[in-house]
């Protein structure tokens, strides 16, 4: 495609953009390394049609999975956050958050003990996030493999 220009049209200068690299050079033992990552990768993908639905169906759940536990973790230090700053004005007893012990059917519960104190509340959660967090690095590793 060719421009024409007019008399009064100004030159003007295309300037090259910068390109970042997105990793430096990586040695040659490095990338034996990676292929040989990526060659077993490979080779855990079954070969006949059958089998490979069910090794996509498997992974598609894993991630299903780790999806959800991602957004419990954010809802959970959502709420994190925010008992935090009731603790801080109230450290005994809160109205907005109660951890029920319950006891009975779906139908009919009772409530065996509730605990109301943000401190504790927030330590059962922290220890939740950290559990939720355990899970995820496993399912991690069960999609990569």
């Amino acid at each position: 495609m060719s421009v024409q220009k007019g008399e009064n049209t100004q030159d003007s200068e295309v300037k090259a953009l910068p390109v970042a690299t997105a990793k430096p050079e990586q040695t040659p033992e490095e990338l034996k390394a990676e292929n040989e990552r990526l060659k077993k990768q490979l080779s855990a993908i079954p070969q006949d049609l059958k089998t490979r639905v069910e090794y996509f169906n498997k992974k598609n759940e894993l991630i299903r999975r780790l999806s959800k536990l991602d957004a419990d973790k954010e809802s959970l230090s959502k709420h994190l956050d925010y008992l935090s700053e009731i603790a801080t004005a109230n450290e005994f007893e809160t109205e907005d958050f109660n951890l029920n012990i319950e006891f009975g059917n779906k139908y009919n519960k009772t409530a065996v003990y509730t605990l109301k104190n943000p401190l504790i509340i927030g330590e059962l959660i922290s220890f939740i996030i950290g559990r939720v967090d355990s899970k995820r690095e496993i399912l991690k590793n069960e999609i990569e493999a």
